[in-house]
């Protein structure tokens, strides 16, 4: 039996019952350790009867990660998000990879969405995942901040803060498992997801290291919502099976990825990330 626990972090509603289907569909079994880290305020009225709880108010998502990640003893550990859970066959295929190799630096699966291209949640998606659904380019070098399997011993004890960024800097290369697939379902209503991506770009910049002047960034950020939504469509041109009737979104994308920029832009000024419990 591979020696792997779950650590899964959430900012918001969340339904344990269907998390736990959810995984079971996906081949883990009863003994693997499951750690959920949420808000207080979320902490579910039904069972939780296989899932370990970790209540902390005022964390970020990338503290809950932390939280959660620092209460697992097994020797790797998947960082999953609670509304990108895993489909069927993503144990086995975690695991295989797991038992052949034990690659030092683990290992990254896909992310596909859980619903049609004329879903609102496309948005959202194409914005975060889109370069990540099967198939992946053989010259793609990012990962995504979840469905991540990394050894446990390498992530060490990250207390209140997780980030997959950090990681990479620091050298790390996860090995692509292509069966090993996670479902997008997270929900999605524009104006909430727009302020979103506000708090997130004023958080990356406030703590991108090396600083940039603002000679620099300013020209940057009036011209990256462009450049950014650009390479979203091209991503999204090469999985259009669904036709082409995802264009509809192309103007929330540029809104959103506007939106990102000029947090970016405020965090560069004032070199402040914003109240970090609003990372969700």
């Amino acid at each position: 039996m591979t020696d792997l626990a779950l650590a899964i972090a959430t900012k918001g509603e969340w339904d344990p019952d269907a998390l736990l289907s959810a995984i079971r569909k996906a081949g883990v079994p009863p003994s693997v350790e499951i750690h959920v880290a949420c808000d207080p305020k979320f902490v579910p009225a039904t069972s939780t009867t296989g899932l370990t709880i970790h209540l902390r108010d005022g964390k970020s998502l990338f503290e809950l990660w932390g939280v959660a990640i620092d209460r697992t003893k097994a020797g790797w550990v998947a960082i999953l998000h609670a509304d990108a859970l895993p489909a069927p066959g993503w144990f086995a295929a975690m695991a295989e990879a797991i038992e052949r190799e034990g690659w030092s630096d683990g290992y990254w699966g896909p992310v596909e969405p859980d619903f049609g291209p004329d879903d609102p949640r496309t948005v959202g998606y194409f914005t975060e995942y889109v370069q990540f659904r099967w198939p992946i380019p053989i010259d793609m070098k990012e990962v995504p901040g979840s469905n991540l399997v990394l050894p446990r011993q390498r992530l060490g004890f990250p207390g209140d803060d997780f980030s997959k960024t950090k990681l990479l800097g620091e050298g790390f290369a996860p090995k692509l498992v292509e069966q090993a697939r996670v479902r997008y379902a997270r929900s999605y209503r524009f104006a909430e997801y727009c302020g979103r991506r506000f708090r997130h770009g004023r958080a990356y910049a406030a703590k991108r290291t090396p600083k940039l002047s603002l000679l620099k960034t300013i020209p940057m950020t009036l011209v990256l919502p462009a450049v950014r939504t650009d390479r979203i469509l091209a991503h999204a041109f090469q999985h259009r099976q669904g036709g082409l009737s995802w264009l509809r979104w192309f103007p929330r994308i540029l809104i959103a990825e506007t939106c990102w920029s000029a947090g970016e832009l405020v965090g560069y000024v004032t070199g402040r990330p914003g109240d970090p419990s609003q990372l969700d």
